[in-house]
């Protein structure tokens, strides 16, 4: 058994490409696809707000169950890791099918949205749901966890640096006036590369904790555990606060950078200024996952996020009184948001493995599916919402789609969408953070505890 063997380079690397393959739609759906129904697909910003939450809250609902049934899967690739290659395919064809724009009706273009919006969600959760917990099983050391979780939002970043980039710039080149098939054709690229980057992650990685068998096990003892587990509580809320102001503010971004920042340019000019700024926030995250390597080995990681969420809240803040013209103040400050928000993700997904270790030492059965699973509830649950508050918000204060300009209440509600909203979310996680116990004294006694556990089993047998 070499459930304490360090993990090398290679794998850590495959284990990003595996977040980088969700990432490419994820990115692409918190980018560009409110906008995408909005100004290209024909959909009202209200329909749009109604449909994500819906389908979002769906699809929530579907987390727990996979994650259950990823706990009981048995083959000799693992529990997880098949699922990467099971579901690949599936997931390319239903990201073209998404941005693809059939000639109907309005409400049979809203149908076939609602259809193939919320398979494409389902498809995700069935390969996202076990790569996550595939993220506690790959070591048991805390550390090495920490290690590969930074390699993962660094690869991660990149791929949504690729998308933010090249995505626009894709879309003219490929569709020249037709804007619907050249979001068709660009995902189609994007999808392909998914497919490999899933295959490569299948590929280099392992599980290497496996749990101890408990023949009594029972979905109801699982949800008990899961329920009774106070820091898994914490970490979901935590989650889905952090999902709610990374997904509002991704989804105001373009809105941002169109009507405000440049005031409604189409031209080349307009496609290479709206790919920059959605960029600069891409490249704060590539960073920003690269420094939480650095320094989480100086400073303890639940101070350092409590003082990143609460840097967050105040650039945020600041952010909302900065005109959207002044450029020079306002790029720097996107970047900034990128940089600590990506930083802090690392830090998140190792508190889930944590909570799913301390599930096990207190309650001895462990089920990291149900853990990571419950945890992406909360996650979708808040994209849900935000979603949700971006389009019926927009809807609102009387948002038009391919204006010059915008009225003052739409003004003033994109520009608090994209800075108050998510600012009050990272204070939030701030003061969440105080009910978090599971420090690093805390998780080498579990960590001792689970492997004399082990120890003692293999001895029994």
């Amino acid at each position: 058994m070499d459930n304490n063997k360090k993990l090398s380079v290679m794998e850590k690397i495959g284990f990003g490409m595996g977040d980088a393959a969700c990432g490419i739609v994820y990115s692409s759906v918190t980018m560009f696809l409110t906008y995408f129904y909005t100004d290209i697909y024909g959909l009202s910003a209200a329909a749009v707000g109604i449909m994500f939450l819906a389908t979002r809250i769906f699809d929530a609902i579907i987390d727990p169950i996979t994650g259950m049934v990823a706990d009981r899967t048995k083959t000799r690739w693992g529990r997880f890791r098949p699922w990467l290659i099971w579901f690949a395919i599936p997931y390319a064809v239903l990201a073209v099918m998404t941005y693809t724009t059939p000639d109907f009706g309005y409400s049979g273009k809203l149908l076939y949205a609602y259809i193939t919006y919320a398979l494409l969600m389902l498809c995700y959760t069935f390969i996202n749901i076990p790569y996550c917990a595939l993220g506690g099983v790959i070591a048991r050391d805390e550390k090495d966890r920490l290690s590969a979780q930074s390699y993962r939002f660094t690869i991660s970043s990149a791929s949504g640096l690729m998308v933010s980039i090249g995505t626009l710039f894709l879309v003219d080149w490929l569709g020249k006036e037709n804007k619907q098939l050249g979001f068709q054709l660009t995902m189609a690229i994007m999808g392909v590369i998914a497919i490999g980057m899933l295959v490569f992650c299948f590929a280099t990685t392992k599980e290497r904790v496996v749990p101890i068998e408990d023949k009594n096990v029972s979905v109801k003892k699982d949800l008990k555990c899961l329920l009774g587990n106070d820091q898994w509580c914490i970490v979901a809320l935590i989650t889905f606060f952090s999902s709610m102001a990374g997904v509002m503010r991704s989804s105001a971004t373009l809105y941002y950078a169109t009507y405000l920042m440049m005031g409604g340019v189409s031209s080349a000019a307009g496609t290479a200024m709206k790919s920059a700024f959605v960029s600069t926030s891409v490249v704060g995250t590539i960073l920003g996952a690269m420094a939480a390597g650095y320094f989480a080995k100086r400073f303890t990681a639940i101070q350092l996020f409590k003082n990143i969420n609460l840097t967050l809240f105040v650039i945020g803040v600041v952010m909302f009184f900065v005109p959207p013209v002044w450029l020079a103040v306002i790029f720097p400050l996107y970047f900034l948001i990128g940089f600590f928000h990506s930083m802090y993700q690392p830090f998140k997904w190792n508190m889930m493995a944590n909570a799913a270790d301390y599930g096990e030492w207190k309650f001895g059965r462990r089920a990291t599916g149900l853990s990571f699973s419950g945890n992406l509830f909360a996650l979708k649950l808040g994209m849900a919402i935000a979603g949700a508050l971006v389009g019926i918000s927009l809807g609102l204060l009387g948002y038009q789609a391919g204006v010059n300009e915008q009225t003052p209440l739409a003004t003033m509600g994109i520009i608090g969408l994209l800075t108050i909203g998510p600012a009050f979310s990272y204070l939030l996680l701030w003061w969440l953070m105080r009910f978090y116990k599971l420090d690093d004294k805390m998780m080498e006694k579990i960590q001792s505890d689970l492997l004399a556990r082990q120890q003692n089993k293999d001895s029994d047998d």
